[in-house]
This record gives structure tokens, C-alpha cells and sequence, in this order.
């Protein structure tokens, strides 16, 4: 049993905590003052999840050293609520004192996850999520392993729509706010974080090669949402076109339900399946701000709550089955404070020379006034002295940690650097020989580079925030519900949300991405470019505010697919919505194949892509003599990509989204988006601070909005340099350190 030492300080009294507005950032401020939004945070793996333990300690007071004292601890009811009735609240109280021991000034956010024990669990086998295509895997029994070891798996978990485990944790969750408030420990609690879901991230159980959810709970659970938007049975039977359909007898829709001819779900025909999705992410949006709101009820003093949501890129194409669909309604909720969510792993976000990015609508989160935090779970090629190349790794490593922490920052965010490595795992498959005895950015160099990030990050937060972006990127949840659904069966949305993403990256803009429904609150003066990606589902009055209000004052917009081509208030779809949108005349073809887009020689690369493994349907292509054909179809004269100039604007259609960087990067030098520097490089703007990440460095020339151009002399290898966005003043320009030096300073 660990003893804590008998010199602990506590905080004199009870810190206070919440999110404000700071220059128009969200900002984390504990007892009325703003702190960095920059937090170290252990793993929830066993050997690295208690802060008492050697190696956390040690960690957490490399931070505290560096001026890094918010720490993040896993906690979970499966700790404090036992079978026989007991409470114990002790894990929660020494996960405290072991950050006290280490750091006695630091503040701590629990990320708190009410899943159900696991004895609770077995006692409720009639609240089980159940899979539409799949029956239960078994788990393994033995080892001590993660709390979350198998959660994406079609394993044996409590259905997000269980009354019964809502009501039961409710209790537990409410007496511990009241027990633990009352302790000394939960003076330096300042936050918390619920969690449930696979992994803690509120996605449905086994969402990522399985259907949820078919149980009994959901099924009530839809049956009850159903009479709420209806009313009556003859208004769902309308709906439905079913007019044998009532409440008491709907059934959560099987896998043959959910397929789709094609890219579009009918929506009068399988009106069922869109009220299903949108009832199942209501269900799990219910119970996030339930529980929030339950946190801020029942602790005595003011203090943060966040979430795991708002996940919209690097969703593997299971957003219906598993993805964050609700978000305007969590952005909405006063109890929650701040979203959060690991960095987007794919297509290339990982490795050096990747775009590091949020999983988020980011733009949309600060709009709302919610801060949002990246989980940054990546590691860091960590420098070995005995390494041959330890000179190159610094380098690496340092370009890797500074392009993660810039992206956060020029977004005016923040995130927390998830260490792994103390409990030994190597998440990415990175062979280190002190695996386990050290932490992830358990090293002199970069440990002074995250005091440096802060001490920019504290500076800028000085001055109003504002956006280097002149490209807008508009993006849809609600899309999902009409899209093809089951695994691998739309190959359009994934290309439209990461793959065109990645593209503008490597296009050398700077650019930013909000919801649809914060299109009409945004200030749309600044953006030269406004990209529509998966907007398929437009009612009447938005197509014609779009109209109205966005294509105008000489903007170049790029449609891409089937914008508007859903009506759900209609419950129709159309080809003509979509061309009176775009403004340009369309037909509907047919390839009995996968279409090929054959490029025209106005772009960077005269080259030819193609989306998916099978035809598309439908396939839309311009025939509008008043509109400029850029590409087509092969085998055909059908115009793939088309450019057509109003008066007040100008409109390109594109049939399909490419994986590659072409078309898109030659469509936005056309349109004049700024280019900030060559396609080889990529950039982050904001906050007043402009970053280039390099994967070659070499001579580089970044080019301001204002004219300027800076002259980059860089080494060889990866580089990350930040600089002011105003004056192109190098603010950290220092790649690497000598071994000599090093080796003197901190000797083996």
C-alpha cells in the first residue's frame, strides 16, 4: 500500500476551474487566471496508469520543471464502486497525491469512465449492445489487462440506450462528486472528462467492422424516439411509406435494411434506417451531456468538462455505424467545455512529412466556444546517445513535436501529449531499447522544446486570434444518414473528408473547416475559396441562402459530387437541386465500371484517377455550353471537372474527388488561394503564427499574404520552423543539437 510522505501539500483551498474566452480563443483558466492549454497525460495501460508509481512520478515532474502542470488520469467507477456495495475512493485520492508528490503546484483533469464494471456488467446480460451481422467474441481472461483492452471488438458491453445502466452509474457517478469533493485531494481537481464508448470515446461499441446496435435497449429506445418526432402512428406511416407500420413493433433495422443501391440511401424508402442512425446518435449525445451536466450539478465548486467527440476525419468511413453525428448538439450543451480526440492517424498524418491534424471540425468547436484538445498519441522517434544517427534522430524528433504542437496552436487549442512509452508500450511499432524505463518525451532537448512551445503559446495568447486562411472547407454530419453505410461501400465521402484534406495540405494553403450549419455565422469576408465536401443533404432554404449569401463578392466555389442532391425535408432526391445550386446544367451518365478521370493539360500533372474499385452511382457530369470543360470521363466527351464565371462569382463542379493532390491543388492556384510555399512543404496559420513543416529541408522560401518573402537556409532532413505570421520573424529556427554538446550537458 503507498503511503503518501507525511510533507504532502495540498492546495490551501479548493481550485476553481473553467473555459473563457481569451482573445478570442477558448482558454482553460484555474482560479480566475488563464494557464496553456498544454497538459501531460499517463496512459490508461497497466504499469504506466498510476501517478504514484517511479516512472509516472518521474515524468510528471519533468513537466512540472518545464512549466506543463495540468496532468490527465485515467480513473474508472470499476475502481471505486465494488460488487458487494462498497465505495472506496482511495485510487482516486493516491492518483492525486502521487501528481502532488511530484508536482505539489500542479492541477489535475480526470478523465472519468462510466462504463459499467465488469461485475455489473455480468449481472445484466438483457443490457448488452447487440451486432447486426455478428454474434459476441469472447475475452480474454487473463493477464492484468486494459479496462478498454477489447472494446472494438463484437464484445459483451452495456448498450449506450440501457436505462438501467444510466440510471445505476448515475447514482454511483453523483456519490462520488459528492464524497471525493469533500476530500483534501480534490483541491487540485480541476477537471473532468467523461467517458464511455470503445476506448472512452463515446463510438458505439465494435462500430469498426460491426453494426450496432440491434438490442433490446436500443430497440425500446427507438420505438420512444419515434413517437416523440411523430406523434402519432399515421404521421410515421406517412414517412415511411408503411401503412402498416406502428410504435410498438418497430424493430432496429438489420444489415439487409441498411444496404444502399449505390451511394445514396433513398430517403423516403429507407426512411427507417435515416430515423434509426439519427435516433442512435441522439442516444449517445443524450447520454454525454447527461453526464456532464450531472458533473457540474453535483460538484460543489466551478470546474471543466469535457468529451471525446466530435470526430469527423480519420473515421475509417464508419461514421453512421460508430461516428460523432450530433455535434451541433454537444456544441450546444453549456455543461460541456471542451471536445477532444486523438490526431487523425490517416491518410498520411503520422510519419515526418505528414500533415499532423485534428480529428475535428475545429473551426466549428471554436465558433461555439469550446475548446478543443488533441490527444497527441503519436511517439516520437526518441534519440538514443549510443545511436550512430542520434544527431539526425534530435533533429527528426524535434521537427515531429514541434509540427504536432504548432497545428494546436496557430488553431488557437491546445492538447495533451499522451505518454505511452512509461508503461511500455510502443504504439507505433517503434523498436526502442528503453521502452518502458523512460517516457515519451523523456529527454533534455525535447522536454526544453515543449517549454519553449508553451512560453509562444502564453505570448500569442496575448493577441486577438485570427485565421491565415483564405480557403474554406464545409462539411456535413448529417450526409451520413443518406450515404451507403456498411464497410467499404462509399468510397465518395472518405476521398471527399481525409483524401481532399491532405490535398489542399499539400497545396501549400492554409485553410479551415467548419460545419454546414455554422456556414451562416462564419464571416465569409476572408475567404477567397469555399470548398463544399460532403454537403449531399440540403433542405429548400439553406440551398437558397447558400445562393444568396455565399456565391457572391467574387468567390470562387467548388462543388464536389452530389451537392444538394438530397432534400430531407422533401424526403426526395434530386438532380435538379444540385444544378441550381452549383448554377451549372448536369446530366446523370452511367460507366459499368470504375469511372476514370482523364486531366486536361491546364493542370500540374496531366495524370487520371479514379475513386473506389466499382462503378459509381449515380455519376453526375457537366453539359452546360456555358461552362469551360477542365477534365472528362475517359472514353467519353462527358465533362468530369467543369468552371463556370458569373458575374458575382465563380463556380467549378467536380463529379468526383480524387486521392491524390491533383486536381484540387491546380483548382486552388486557379481560384488564387495564397500559396505559402512549394507542394513539398505544408503550413499551419494562425494565432498570429505561420509553420512550415519540411520533410527535406534545404533552401525554402515562405511567401506572406502581404508580399514578403523569407529565406529559409535549412539543413537536410526534417524540419518544422515557426515564425510570426504578421513579419516572418524566425521564432524558433533551431533543428538540431550536437552530439558534443549534448553529451556534455548531460552526460551517460
Amino acid at each position: 500500500m503507498h503511503t503518501p510522505p507525511k510533507k504532502l501539500q495540498y492546495p490551501a483551498t479548493a481550485r476553481t476551474a473553467s473555459v473563457a474566452n481569451l482573445n478570442g480563443r477558448p482558454s482553460i483558466h484555474i482560479d480566475g487566471t488563464p494557464v496553456s492549454p498544454l497538459i501531460y497525460a499517463l496512459t490508461d495501460v497497466p504499469s504506466g496508469r498510476w501517478s504514484w508509481e517511479e516512472l509516472p512520478q518521474h515524468n510528471i515532474a519533468r513537466f512540472c520543471e518545464r512549466g506543463i502542470k495540468l496532468v490527465q488520469l485515467d480513473l474508472s467507477l470499476q475502481h471505486i464502486w465494488k460488487e458487494d456495495g462498497s465505495f472506496d475512493l482511495s485510487v482516486a485520492q493516491r492518483q492525486i497525491q502521487g501528481v502532488l508528490e511530484a508536482c505539489p503546484s500542479a492541477s489535475v483533469i480526470f478523465r472519468f469512465h462510466v462504463r459499467a464494471p465488469l461485475w455489473w456488467l455480468k449481472s445484466h446480460p438483457q443490457e448488452w449492445v447487440a451486432y447486426a451481422d455478428t454474434d459476441y467474441v469472447d475475452e480474454q481472461s487473463w493477464g492484468l489487462l486494459r479496462i478498454i483492452e477489447h472494446d472494438n471488438n463484437p464484445v459483451r458491453r452495456v448498450s449506450m440506450a440501457s436505462r438501467l445502466w444510466r440510471e445505476e452509474i448515475t447514482i454511483q457517478f453523483k456519490r462520488f462528486l459528492t464524497e471525493f469533493s469533500a476530500t483534501p485531494e480534490s483541491r487540485a481537481l480541476v477537471g473532468i472528462q467523461v467517458a464511455n464508448g470503445v476506448y472512452g470515446e463515446w463510438h458505439n461499441w465494435g462500430f469498426f467492422d460491426n453494426e450496432p446496435d440491434v438490442s433490446e435497449p436500443m430497440t425500446q429506445a427507438f420505438r420512444d424516439w419515434l413517437k416523440n418526432k411523430y406523434g402519432n402512428v399515421d404521421t410515421l406511416r406517412q414517412a415511411w411509406g408503411q401503412p402498416d407500420a406502428e410504435f410498438s413493433t418497430v424493430q432496429t433495422p438489420g444489415v439487409e435494411q441498411r444496404r444502399t443501391d449505390g451511394i445514396f440511401r433513398d430517403p423516403k424508402k429507407q426512411a427507417a434506417v435515416v430515423d434509426f442512425y439519427d435516433c442512435m446518435h441522439q442516444v449517445t449525445a443524450d447520454a454525454i451531456i447527461h453526464f456532464a451536466q450531472t458533473v457540474k450539478e453535483d460538484w460543489p465548486r466551478p470546474i471543466i468538462v469535457g468529451t471525446f467527440y466530435g470526430y469527423f476525419f480519420s473515421c475509417f468511413g464508419r461514421h453512421a455505424a460508430g461516428g460523432h453525428l450530433h455535434l451541433q448538439r454537444i456544441l450546444d450543451c453549456d455543461a460541456i467545455d471542451y471536445l477532444s480526440g486523438p490526431q487523425a492517424y490517416e491518410p498520411e498524418a503520422i510519419e515526418l512529412g505528414d500533415p499532423y491534424r485534428s480529428r475535428s471540425l475545429i473551426d466549428s468547436v471554436r465558433m461555439h466556444g469550446k475548446l478543443w484538445l488533441d490527444e497527441m498519441d503519436c511517439e516520437p522517434k526518441t534519440p538514443i546517445l549510443k545511436d550512430s544517427d542520434y544527431s539526425e534522430r534530435v533533429q527528426q524528433s524535434v521537427a515531429d513535436l514541434r509540427r504536432n504542437t504548432a497545428f494546436s496552436l496557430t488553431k488557437g487549442m491546445g492538447l495533451w501529449y499522451y505518454d505511452f512509452n512509461v508503461s511500455g508500450v510502443d504504439l507505433d511499432g517503434y523498436t526502442h531499447p528503453l521502452c518502458g524505463s523512460q517516457g515519451n518525451w523523456d529527454h533534455p532537448v525535447l522536454l526544453r522544446e515543449i517549454e519553449r512551445l508553451r512560453e509562444l503559446q502564453a505570448a500569442y495568447a496575448k493577441q486577438p486570434h485570427s485565421s491565415m486562411a483564405d480557403v474554406l472547407m464545409v462539411y456535413d454530419t448529417k450526409s451520413f444518414y443518406y450515404t451507403a453505410s456498411l464497410k467499404h461501400s462509399d468510397p465518395i465521402s472518405p476521398a471527399l473528408l481525409d483524401h481532399l484534406t491532405l490535398a489542399a495540405f499539400r497545396s501549400g494553403v492554409v485553410f479551415d473547416t467548419i460545419h454546414l450549419d455554422d456556414l451562416p455565422q462564419i464571416d465569409l469576408s476572408p475567404y477567397r475559396v469555399i470548398v463544399f465536401g460532403n454537403t449531399f443533404a440540403l433542405n429548400a432554404d439553406m440551398r437558397q441562402w447558400i445562393q444568396s449569401k455565399v456565391a457572391c463578392n467574387g468567390r470562387h466555389l467548388i462543388w464536389n459530387y452530389a451537392p444538394g442532391y438530397i432534400s430531407p425535408q422533401e424526403q426526395s432526391a434530386s438532380l435538379q437541386n444540385v444544378e441550381e445550386l452549383c448554377g451549372i446544367k448536369l446530366k446523370e451518365i452511367s460507366i459499368d465500371a470504375p469511372p476514370t478521370v482523364e486531366l486536361g493539360d491546364c493542370f500540374a500533372e496531366a495524370t487520371s484517377y479514379t475513386v473506389g474499385d466499382s462503378p459509381i452511382s449515380p455519376l453526375f457530369a457537366a453539359e452546360d455550353v456555358k461552362a469551360e470543360t477542365l477534365a472528362r470521363f475517359a472514353g467519353s466527351d462527358s465533362a468530369a471537372i467543369a468552371r463556370k464565371t458569373f458575374p458575382n462569382h465563380t463556380s467549378w463542379f467536380v463529379s468526383l474527388p480524387s486521392k491524390a493532390t491533383e486536381p484540387f491543388r491546380t483548382l486552388l492556384e486557379r481560384c488564387g488561394a495564397h500559396r505559402y510555399g512549394e507542394p513539398d512543404a505544408f503550413f499551419y496559420g494562425g494565432s498570429g503564427i505561420l509553420a512550415m513543416h519540411s520533410l527535406s529541408g534545404g533552401q525554402r522560401e515562405i511567401r506572406l499574404p502581404n508580399g514578403k518573402t523569407i529565406s529559409l537556409p535549412l539543413p537536410p532532413g526534417p524540419a518544422t520552423v515557426i515564425l510570426d505570421g504578421s513579419t516572418g520573424e524566425i521564432l524558433l529556427n533551431e533543428y538540431g543539437v550536437d552530439r558534443g554538446e549534448l553529451v556534455e550537458a548531460y552526460p551517460e
